[in-house]
């Protein structure tokens, strides 16, 4: 189980078991916002293909997210109250710019700035993120348990 100050503290490189698959860490972020911010960590897998974003808020009691790259294909945000995902409704939970910096594995790291709405129903997010005024990128995320995560050395 990895406790809130270990998954603050990941960097590129570091290897974990996530709900028993194993992952690398490519990359590492820290976004600040008028709220106090977020570290997000980009996990990927070799065996299965796969790769995800892990974000780890600010507040230790806040859950942590799982996010994968979205299909859903729609309009660009625009604040509305909620929206239509997959048969659920999901009202918007949070919106807003905040600045970044990145941790890289195999590149030069970057700083800027992100614009975000993200929406909540049910333990699952979508989110709309696009970093620097281009194009926007759709995730969707479960809650998860850090008892979930192992970090394996």
């Amino acid at each position: 189980m990895a406790t809130w100050d270990e998954l603050t503290a990941i960097r590129p490189g570091v290897a974990l078991r996530l709900r028993g698959d194993e992952f690398v860490v490519e990359r590492c972020g820290r976004f600040e916002d008028a709220s106090g911010g977020w570290w997000e960590h980009r996990l990927s897998s070799n065996a299965s293909g796969s790769s995800l974003w892990l974000e780890v808020p600010a507040d230790p009691a806040a859950p942590v997210i799982a996010y994968q790259r979205s299909d859903f294909v729609g309009e660009e945000p625009d604040g509305r109250a909620e929206i239509e995902q997959g048969g659920a409704t999901y009202p918007l939970l949070t919106r807003g710019l905040a600045s970044y910096r990145t941790m890289e594995r195999s590149s030069a790291s970057k700083r800027g700035q992100l614009e975000y709405y993200e929406y909540a129903g049910g333990g699952r997010r979508v989110s709309f993120e696009r970093r620097d005024g281009g194009a926007w990128e759709v995730s969707e995320g479960e809650e998860i348990d850090p008892a979930a995560i192992e970090l394996l050395g």
